[in-house]
């Protein structure tokens, strides 16, 4: 044999090359899926509602007195929502906040007429995570509960 005529076949060469290609793929896959994904992390609002973010700390970090607070429970396989309110309320509602989706969001307000135990439907609800708040008012001082839920929809 002479020294023109190579050894065919694969070698760490074609291993370096494979390896960039396949990664290219990737990161072209990875651009193309994440530059479909709609986040809607910023409300169109943002300025005045950062202004606003004080006062809602200032009523989130107020102490609620225990004949004063708001139990919340899932019943029926968490087919809905119920919302023990405290006697005397004046005014309630519950916001759902879904980060990734902003036509998701709901808000449900409370009438007098419904009574202090508040039944609302939750299959608006999608697997995911949500930010539940909770606003009330009780002779005219204000409350805030808020958290986060995931659900999970077996």
């Amino acid at each position: 044999m002479s020294n023109i005529q190579q050894k065919k076949g694969f070698h760490w060469g074609h291993g370096i090359i494979v390896t960039f290609v396949l990664f290219g793929a990737f990161m072209a896959y990875f651009y193309i899926n994440m530059s479909h994904e709609k986040i809607e992390l910023v409300g169109e609002n943002y300025y005045a509602d950062g202004q606003a973010y004080q006062a809602k700390i200032n009523i989130q970090n107020q102490s609620i007195p225990s004949t004063q607070q708001i139990q919340v429970k899932s019943i029926a396989n968490d087919q809905y929502l119920l919302i023990q309110l405290p006697t005397g309320c004046d005014s309630a509602s519950v916001q759902f906040f879904r980060p990734s989706d902003e036509s998701r969001d709901k808000t449900i307000h409370w009438k007098i007429q419904d009574g202090l135990n508040w039944t609302s439907p939750t299959d608006f609800l999608i697997e995911g995570p949500w930010k539940r708040t909770i606003r009330w008012s009780i002779a005219g001082k204000s409350y805030l509960q808020e958290d986060r839920i995931v659900i999970s929809k077996k």
